[in-house]
């Protein structure tokens, strides 16, 4: 069990070893893969995270689970966790039971209670899903929806959509 941390120290700055520890903190500099309580990553990154909390703030993590999980000012490709926070950055997909987005983008949200607040979002999935603001999203498929949107697709566009590529398709695939 590794219980250092992880510093600016060019000596100490990347690695590849699996880092275990109480609390990590890492500052311009990476490591593969990481389990902590508590993970902090400043300007640098991580390719697996798992953590009670992880905090973000212009860095990047490919894969996270947590239960707390932020992000300001960074990125991340999948975040999994109770409580997922994207504040003017970047995601791939953020499944959680509550996810708020505010002035970023992401192409999968997914979550209990989702808020969307000045962002970019390709696709939408949730129980309850609050739009503030100005924000684009792509598909939106909610139970209740509370603000104003206009979703490029909703679920009756997405399933007409996906039946009519499904007959040009499969013509095409005659061919």
């Amino acid at each position: 069990m590794d219980d250092r941390n992880v510093t600016d120290d060019p000596a100490e700055a990347v690695t590849t070893e699996l880092t275990r520890a109480d609390r990590i903190e890492i500052t311009q500099g990476g490591i593969q893969d990481a389990h902590a309580r508590s993970i902090s990553l400043s300007e640098g990154g991580i390719t697996t995270a798992t953590a009670d909390a992880i905090d973000i703030q212009q860095g990047g993590i490919v894969r996270a689970t947590a239960t707390d999980i932020a992000v300001t000012n960074g990125g991340i490709v999948l975040a999994q966790g109770d409580t997922v926070s994207l504040d003017r950055g970047f995601a791939v997909g953020t499944l959680g039971g509550e996810t708020r987005v505010v002035q970023s983008a992401a192409n999968i949200v997914g979550g209990r209670d989702t808020i969307i607040d000045q962002s970019l979002v390709m696709s939408v999935l949730a129980e309850k899903a609050t739009i503030r603001q100005p924000s684009v999203i792509g598909v939106l498929i909610a139970n209740r929806i509370e603000g104003t949107v206009r979703p490029i697709l909703d679920w009756r566009g997405a399933l007409a959509f996906g039946a009519a590529f499904a007959v040009v398709a499969r013509i095409l695939r005659r061919r």
